[in-house]
């Protein structure tokens, strides 16, 4: 091709004909023009389809995030949510002993696991550095969910649950039997049973806990969990449309 223009110009230029020539010769830049225009716009088009391509890899890879992460978050919701009959009797000043057979020696001394929220899909969806609505949500979403939410009140919850466990030992005997079985009604010590059942101190902490359990933490995780099916179904529509 390259050759066949070239004999057409030197033809050209041999008859003397310039005005020809030049009109020739500015086709010829035309024609380059839009090759080269053509060959961008294939290249865009290319790269376009490939950061889609990516970017519904990444959201596949996001949606199995948020399925764990919801698992794990309603796992921590559901055992506070369980144990919240006990709270409410200790706080009614209504305790008996058959209490002690569903944990009533242990609602305040149970570490929970700090929850490790799956951000591999959010932190590659950065890196893409796209902007569309959906995408902005999902990272907005595991921003608020991060160490300023959740992870401040399990950090609390713990704190407190260590520190009482201090006192118990620090101040009690029967701390050794505390922390060597599963308290029950009918395993336990007099002066055990009767921490638990009369002492103001541990009614007192109940009260004071529960708004951190309950009203906080607790919270947070129905809002947690709330956003992360509601951005799931999102994730799962765009995915069925592509």
């Amino acid at each position: 091709m390259i050759k066949f223009f070239r004999k057409i110009r030197q033809k050209l230029l041999q008859e003397n004909r310039f005005s020809k020539y030049l009109l020739y010769a500015i086709g010829e830049i035309i024609l380059v023009m839009i090759g080269i225009l053509l060959a961008l716009q294939v290249n865009n088009w290319n790269e376009k389809r490939i950061k889609h391509e990516q970017l519904l890899s990444v959201y596949q890879r996001i949606l199995t995030d948020i399925e764990n992460d919801v698992q794990e978050l309603s796992s921590n919701l559901n055992y506070y949510t369980e144990i919240e009959f006990i709270f409410q009797r200790v706080i009614k000043d209504s305790i008996t002993p058959d209490l002690f057979d569903v944990g009533l020696s242990r609602i305040l001394t149970n570490y929970i696991a700090s929850t490790n929220l799956n951000t591999t899909g959010v932190n590659q969806l950065k890196a893409l550095n796209v902007n569309d609505s959906l995408s902005l949500k999902i990272i907005d979403v595991y921003d608020k969910m991060g160490l300023v939410v959740i992870d401040y009140y399990e950090k609390r919850i713990n704190q407190q649950s260590e520190e009482l466990v201090n006192i118990f030992r620090d101040n009690y005997d029967w701390y050794p039997e505390y922390m060597g079985k599963k308290i029950m009604q009918d395993n336990s010590s007099k002066e055990l049973q009767d921490y638990f059942l009369y002492s103001s101190e541990y009614r007192h902490r109940v009260i004071s806990n529960y708004q951190l359990y309950y009203v906080n933490y607790s919270s947070v995780l129905k809002a947690s969990i709330e956003a992360l099916k509601e951005t799931g179904e999102e994730l799962r529509l765009t995915l069925n449309k592509s």
